[in-house]
């Protein structure tokens, strides 16, 4: 890995970070949503990631898909890690380095609602991704509160019957400075909300 430095190219917002050679299933739009985050916050950003798929896409060290800092916590403290990362180098007087925090629904709608939460009621200084793709994927398919109503999923073989929880205005709720939906079908307006 090089030392990044303020003249590193791949530093530089608008830069692709992710190299090729990722282990997401074929045709996975979370590599091309990650592809497009990390390239619009540029290298010098540290991620958390948690088990999930992101995290394998991510990959293990020495063969990660990018040079930068990536650190895997556990399932539930995405939020609650990319917290302390973040104040960690502000105490540090390194206020330049983004800190994005990458979670799937699993672990943002259940499994890591309570990190979120308390991290948005504290206003943490870190960006927060999720990607929803309504079920437990990485896992073999199964329900999560994400997953909308009637889909098939491996534990809802008849369709689920619950209503897909709504994350967006649970966020809300927490009155945080800001919040916004993106969908890699649109990669230009994706890359400007990060």
């Amino acid at each position: 890995m090089q030392p990044l430095t303020d003249s590193c190219d791949a530093c530089t917002p608008g830069m692709d970070v992710m190299r090729s050679g990722h282990a997401a299933c074929p045709g996975c739009g979370q590599a091309i949503s990650m592809r497009l985050v990390l390239r619009a916050v540029g290298a010098k950003a540290i991620v958390v990631t948690v088990p999930s798929c992101v995290s394998v896409i991510a990959g293990p060290f020495p063969n990660a898909v990018a040079d930068m800092p990536y650190y895997h916590a556990a399932f539930e403290v995405a939020a609650a890690s990319a917290a302390g990362i973040s104040n960690a180098l502000k105490i540090q007087g390194k206020q330049d380095i983004p800190v994005l925090a990458f979670a799937g629904d699993g672990g943002t709608f259940d499994i890591g609602l309570q990190s979120l939460s308390g991290a948005a009621d504290r206003n943490e200084d870190f960006i927060y991704v999720c990607f929803d793709n309504e079920g437990y994927m990485n896992t073999g398919i199964q329900v999560s509160s994400a997953t909308p109503t009637h889909a098939w999923t491996g534990t809802t073989p008849t369709g689920n019957t619950r209503r897909k929880k709504q994350i967006m205005e649970i966020m809300a709720a927490h009155r945080i400075p800001y919040a916004a939906t993106a969908s890699i079908g649109f990669p230009e307006d994706l890359m400007q909300k990060v």
